[in-house]
Protein backbone atom coordinates (compact mmCIF):
# COMPACT_ATOMS: atom_id res chain seq x y z
CA UNK A 1 0.00 0.00 0.00
CA UNK A 2 1.32 3.12 -0.79
CA UNK A 3 2.19 6.41 1.21
CA UNK A 4 -0.81 8.31 -0.23
CA UNK A 5 -3.55 5.93 0.00
CA UNK A 6 -2.23 5.22 3.86
CA UNK A 7 -2.67 8.77 4.41
CA UNK A 8 -6.16 8.92 3.11
CA UNK A 9 -7.11 5.73 5.43
CA UNK A 10 -5.72 7.28 8.31
CA UNK A 11 -7.64 10.82 7.34
CA UNK A 12 -10.57 9.16 6.88
CA UNK A 13 -10.54 6.70 10.45
CA UNK A 14 -9.80 10.34 11.94
CA UNK A 15 -12.85 12.11 10.41
CA UNK A 16 -15.25 9.45 11.38
CA UNK A 17 -13.85 9.63 15.10
CA UNK A 18 -14.27 12.78 15.27
CA UNK A 19 -17.68 12.86 13.80
CA UNK A 20 -18.49 9.47 15.99
CA UNK A 21 -17.44 10.99 19.45
CA UNK A 22 -19.37 14.51 18.44
CA UNK A 23 -22.58 12.25 17.89
CA UNK A 24 -21.56 10.74 21.27
CA UNK A 25 -21.29 13.80 22.93
CA UNK A 26 -24.62 15.26 21.49
CA UNK A 27 -26.50 12.35 22.80
CA UNK A 28 -24.99 13.31 26.20
CA UNK A 29 -25.90 16.41 26.35
CA UNK A 30 -29.30 16.03 24.82
CA UNK A 31 -29.79 13.64 28.23
CA UNK A 32 -28.24 16.24 30.28
CA UNK A 33 -31.09 18.96 28.86
CA UNK A 34 -33.64 16.61 29.31
CA UNK A 35 -33.31 15.28 32.70
CA UNK A 36 -32.32 18.17 34.54
CA UNK A 37 -31.13 21.48 32.74
CA UNK A 38 -34.03 21.37 30.44
CA UNK A 39 -35.40 25.11 32.67
CA UNK A 40 -32.42 26.95 31.88
CA UNK A 41 -31.70 29.48 29.60
CA UNK A 42 -31.36 28.58 25.65
CA UNK A 43 -27.87 30.58 25.64
CA UNK A 44 -27.00 27.62 28.51
CA UNK A 45 -28.91 24.89 26.58
CA UNK A 46 -26.71 26.02 23.49
CA UNK A 47 -23.42 26.33 25.16
CA UNK A 48 -23.93 22.87 26.86
CA UNK A 49 -24.73 21.27 23.17
CA UNK A 50 -21.75 23.15 21.79
CA UNK A 51 -19.35 21.83 24.61
CA UNK A 52 -21.02 18.37 24.45
CA UNK A 53 -19.77 18.18 20.52
CA UNK A 54 -16.82 19.82 20.88
CA UNK A 55 -15.15 17.67 23.77
CA UNK A 56 -16.77 14.53 21.97
CA UNK A 57 -14.91 15.36 18.95
CA UNK A 58 -11.61 15.53 20.42
CA UNK A 59 -11.97 12.44 22.37
CA UNK A 60 -12.68 10.54 19.31
CA UNK A 61 -10.46 11.75 16.99
CA UNK A 62 -7.78 11.12 20.48
CA UNK A 63 -8.71 7.68 21.09
CA UNK A 64 -10.78 6.46 18.33
CA UNK A 65 -7.82 6.13 15.40
CA UNK A 66 -4.99 3.77 18.06
CA UNK A 67 -8.54 1.39 18.64
CA UNK A 68 -9.25 1.19 14.64
CA UNK A 69 -5.89 0.77 13.64
CA UNK A 70 -4.80 -1.60 16.46
CA UNK A 71 -8.04 -3.40 15.88
CA UNK A 72 -8.70 -3.44 12.24
CA UNK A 73 -7.26 -6.84 11.18
CA UNK A 74 -8.85 -8.77 13.57
CA UNK A 75 -12.12 -6.79 14.24
CA UNK A 76 -14.90 -5.25 11.43
CA UNK A 77 -15.29 -2.10 11.32
CA UNK A 78 -19.08 -2.02 11.25
CA UNK A 79 -18.63 -3.68 14.99
CA UNK A 80 -15.73 -1.63 15.96
CA UNK A 81 -17.74 1.57 15.15
CA UNK A 82 -21.22 1.06 16.72
CA UNK A 83 -19.56 -0.82 20.21
CA UNK A 84 -17.45 1.82 20.94
CA UNK A 85 -20.23 4.20 20.17
CA UNK A 86 -22.83 2.99 22.37
CA UNK A 87 -20.29 1.87 25.09
CA UNK A 88 -18.85 5.55 24.93
CA UNK A 89 -22.35 7.01 25.05
CA UNK A 90 -23.50 4.92 27.71
CA UNK A 91 -20.89 5.41 29.94
CA UNK A 92 -21.22 9.40 29.78
CA UNK A 93 -24.91 9.15 30.14
CA UNK A 94 -23.70 6.95 33.76
CA UNK A 95 -20.80 9.30 34.42
CA UNK A 96 -23.62 12.17 34.24
CA UNK A 97 -25.99 9.74 36.68
CA UNK A 98 -23.06 10.12 39.13
CA UNK A 99 -22.60 13.54 38.97
CA UNK A 100 -25.70 14.22 39.86
CA UNK A 101 -25.78 12.18 42.53
CA UNK A 102 -21.94 12.98 44.00
CA UNK A 103 -21.39 16.60 43.14
CA UNK A 104 -24.28 18.48 43.64
CA UNK A 105 -26.05 21.23 42.77
CA UNK A 106 -24.62 20.88 39.02
CA UNK A 107 -22.85 17.73 37.49
CA UNK A 108 -19.03 18.43 36.75
CA UNK A 109 -17.69 17.55 33.52
CA UNK A 110 -14.99 15.82 34.64
CA UNK A 111 -17.20 12.61 35.75
CA UNK A 112 -19.08 12.53 32.22
CA UNK A 113 -16.13 12.37 30.07
CA UNK A 114 -14.60 9.98 32.90
CA UNK A 115 -17.18 7.57 32.19
CA UNK A 116 -17.56 7.72 28.01
CA UNK A 117 -13.79 7.01 28.70
CA UNK A 118 -14.35 4.12 30.30
CA UNK A 119 -17.25 3.03 28.33
CA UNK A 120 -14.96 3.30 25.49
CA UNK A 121 -12.31 1.50 27.09
CA UNK A 122 -13.99 -1.46 28.25
CA UNK A 123 -15.56 -1.62 24.48
CA UNK A 124 -11.86 -1.73 23.25
CA UNK A 125 -10.93 -4.33 25.20
CA UNK A 126 -13.97 -6.30 25.24
CA UNK A 127 -13.28 -5.93 21.05
CA UNK A 128 -9.43 -6.73 21.17
CA UNK A 129 -9.93 -9.83 23.90
CA UNK A 130 -13.02 -11.28 21.41
CA UNK A 131 -10.75 -10.49 18.13
CA UNK A 132 -7.58 -12.71 19.60
CA UNK A 133 -9.66 -15.72 19.90
CA UNK A 134 -9.98 -15.91 15.80
CA UNK A 135 -6.64 -16.38 13.22
CA UNK A 136 -5.78 -13.24 11.66
CA UNK A 137 -5.01 -13.60 7.50
CA UNK A 138 -2.40 -11.75 5.56
CA UNK A 139 -4.61 -12.26 2.24
CA UNK A 140 -7.52 -10.16 1.89
CA UNK A 141 -9.19 -13.50 1.06
CA UNK A 142 -8.71 -14.37 4.30
CA UNK A 143 -10.18 -18.46 4.92
CA UNK A 144 -9.89 -18.35 1.43
CA UNK A 145 -7.42 -19.67 -0.50
CA UNK A 146 -5.78 -17.11 -3.42
CA UNK A 147 -7.49 -18.15 -6.64
CA UNK A 148 -8.93 -21.28 -5.78
CA UNK A 149 -12.19 -20.22 -4.17
CA UNK A 150 -11.38 -23.55 -1.81
CA UNK A 151 -11.73 -22.75 2.15
CA UNK A 152 -8.64 -23.34 4.24
CA UNK A 153 -11.09 -23.36 7.49
CA UNK A 154 -12.37 -26.18 8.72
CA UNK A 155 -15.92 -27.22 8.45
Amino acid sequence: MNLVRRAQVVAGVVVASAAAGASAGLLIAGCMIVTKLGHTQPATIWELIKLGSQTGALFGVLLGPPMVLGLLRRVPLRRLATDAFIAATYGGVVGFALSMAFAQPRPTVSLIVAGGVAGFSIAALRLWRRGRAYPTFSSPLGPYMEGTGRSTMRK
